[in-house]
């Protein structure tokens, strides 16, 4: 992660982060994913309270630099994810 922050630092990324609890509004909804959609179902996703999940990919990290930074963002979030995967 280090190696690969460092190249794209260099041609104007930046390493943006964010918590991995995430509401379920910011990992669903905020990146169009419907209620109904796979993702959401209980054995794919860890559930940690009412509205409330482990974050199932960085997208959410995306979601809050576009609201906070000014565009046009160059960003890099690398990070954990958590999900139920069996591969």
């Amino acid at each position: 992660i280090r190696k690969i922050t460092h190249i794209l630092g260099k041609i104007g990324f930046d390493l943006t982060t964010g918590p991995e609890i995430e509401t379920d509004f910011m990992n669903f909804e905020a990146v169009n994913i419907p209620a109904d959609h796979p993702a959401r179902d209980m054995q794919d996703t860890f559930f940690v309270g009412p509205g409330v999940v482990l974050r199932t990919q960085t997208s959410p990290v995306q979601m809050r630099a576009m609201r906070e930074k000014k565009w046009p963002i160059r960003i890099l979030c690398p990070g954990a994810v958590y999900r139920a995967d069996n591969d």
